[in-house]
C-alpha cells in the first residue's frame, strides 16, 4: 500500500458514495480529481436512490449506478435481489480502479467484489468486519475530526497518488432547469428581474431546525431589505406544516414554493437568488454549489465538517471549533457554548436543540446584512 496507482493501467474508474443527498454533492470535487487524473477512462459513480440528481448531468461522469434504497429497507428476498442486481451492474463496469468514499463493512466488500485491480478506501475504525482493510490496495488514514467532508473525500483519492483539482462543488444546471424555475417564480407572482432571497427552514432532522418565530422574523427582515422572500421546503408533511406555521406568524407576505421543486429546479431557483438562508441540510450545500451567498444556521452538528463549501477551508481548530464566522461568500451562525457541537439528536430526552432555539433573529439578520454587501465574486 502507498504506491501511486499507475495512470496507464486505469481505463475504467468506479466511485462509491452511498450516503445521503448532501454527501453525494460534496463528493464532486473528489470525482473531478479522478476525471482530471484519468481523462480517457470510463468513470461511473455508485449512489443510493434519491441522491442521483446530485450527479446528473455532471460532465465528469459517464454513468450513474443506482442502488434502490427502499429494497434494503424492505429486507428479505427483495433486498437480496436488489443487492445482486446492483453488484451485477458494478461488475459489468469492469473497473480497474474502485474508490470507496463510503466507510463500513458493506462498502469494503463492494469495492473488493467490483473486481478492480486497485481499490482505495479509508482505514477502518474499531468494530465491524475483522481484516477488512485487506480488501483494499490503498488506504487513507482515518481523518481528523476538524476536517471538512469535501477534504475528507479528497484525502481518500490522494491515497492513490491523485492530487486535487478544482475544489469547488459541481452541480451543472441546464437552460431547461432555469426556465422551469423562472416559470414557477412568475406563476407565484414574482416579477421578472425582481431581487429575491430563498429561505429553507426545514430539515428531515427536526433537531437541526430553527424556530418558527425566528424564520418569521428573518422573512420580515428580508422584506425590509427590499428582497422578495421565497420559502422552499421538501414534500414531507412536517416540513409543509412548518411553512404553514411560519406563515401564521409572519407580519409580511412571502412566496411559497414548498413541496413543489425538484432538486434541479431548487438549484436553478437558488442560483438566481440574491441570498440563501437555511439550516444544515442538503439544500444549503446546493446553494453553495451554485455560487449563491449562503447564511447557514448550525446547532448540534459540526460546521467544521458541513459548512457551506466553495473551495476555501474554513480553518476550524481545536481552540475555535464552533461559533459564528464567515468565509468567502458564506456565513455560519452557531452558538459558542461548550456543548456545541454535541453531535446528538437534540438535548437529552427532548429531540429539540436549545442551541438552535436560542439563536436570536438579530444574529441571523446581521449575517444577512453582511452577506448582502459582500462582493459576489
Amino acid at each position: 500500500m502507498g504506491i501511486d496507482v499507475p495512470r496507464e493501467a486505469v481505463r475504467s474508474v468506479l466511485v462509491f458514495k452511498q450516503r445521503n443527498i448532501g454527501d453525494v454533492l460534496l463528493a464532486t470535487p473528489a470525482i473531478h480529481a479522478l476525471r482530471r487524473a484519468f481523462p480517457g477512462a470510463r468513470l461511473a459513480v455508485a449512489v443510493n436512490s434519491g441522491t442521483e440528481e446530485m450527479v446528473a448531468g455532471n460532465s465528469d461522469i459517464d454513468r450513474v449506478i443506482v442502488f434502490d434504497r427502499s429494497a434494503r429497507a424492505a429486507g428479505g428476498a427483495r433486498r437480496w435481489r436488489e443487492e445482486a442486481r446492483f453488484l451485477g451492474e458494478i461488475r459489468r463496469h469492469r473497473s480497474d480502479l474502485a474508490v470507496q468514499l463510503t466507510e463500513g463493512d458493506r462498502g469494503a466488500i463492494l469495492a473488493f467484489l467490483s473486481g478492480a485491480r486497485f481499490r482505495v478506501g479509508v482505514a477502518p475504525g474499531r468494530g465491524g468486519l475483522a481484516g477488512k482493510e485487506r480488501l483494499f490496495t490503498h488506504l487513507c488514514p482515518r481523518p481528523p475530526l476538524l476536517r471538512h467532508a469535501v477534504l475528507r473525500d479528497l484525502d481518500v483519492v490522494s491515497a492513490a497518488g491523485i492530487p486535487p483539482a478544482d475544489l469547488r462543488l459541481r452541480f451543472p444546471l441546464t437552460d431547461a432547469d432555469r426556465a422551469r424555475a423562472a416559470a414557477m417564480l412568475a406563476g407565484a407572482g414574482v416579477p421578472a428581474g425582481a431581487p429575491y432571497a430563498v429561505v429553507q427552514p426545514g430539515s428531515r432532522w427536526k433537531f437541526k431546525c430553527w424556530t418558527d418565530a425566528g424564520n418569521a422574523g428573518l422573512i420580515a427582515h428580508l422584506a425590509r431589505r427590499k428582497l422578495v422572500p421565497v420559502v422552499t421546503a421538501g414534500p414531507d408533511g412536517e416540513e409543509l406544516a412548518q411553512v404553514d406555521r411560519i406563515r401564521g406568524l409572519c407580519t409580511v407576505p412571502f412566496v411559497s414554493l414548498a413541496g413543489r421543486l425538484t432538486f434541479r429546479e431548487l438549484g436553478a431557483l437558488v442560483a438566481s437568488a440574491r441570498l440563501y438562508v437555511g439550516v444544515d441540510s442538503a439544500p444549503m450545500h446546493l446553494a453553495a454549489a451554485v455560487g449563491t451567498p449562503t447564511v447557514a444556521i448550525f446547532g448540534p452538528t459540526g460546521a467544521f465538517n458541513w459548512a457551506p463549501w466553495e473551495g476555501i477551508d474554513w480553518g476550524y481548530t481545536e481552540a475555535q471549533s464552533r461559533g459564528t464566522r464567515s468565509v468567502g461568500r458564506h456565513a455560519v451562525i452557531q452558538k459558542e457554548w461548550e456543548c456545541v457541537p454535541c453531535g446528538e439528536d437534540g438535548c437529552p430526552g427532548t429531540k429539540r436543540s436549545r442551541c438552535m432555539e436560542e439563536i436570536p433573529v438579530e444574529d441571523v439578520a446581521e449575517a444577512v446584512d453582511r452577506a448582502l454587501v459582500r462582493p459576489a465574486g
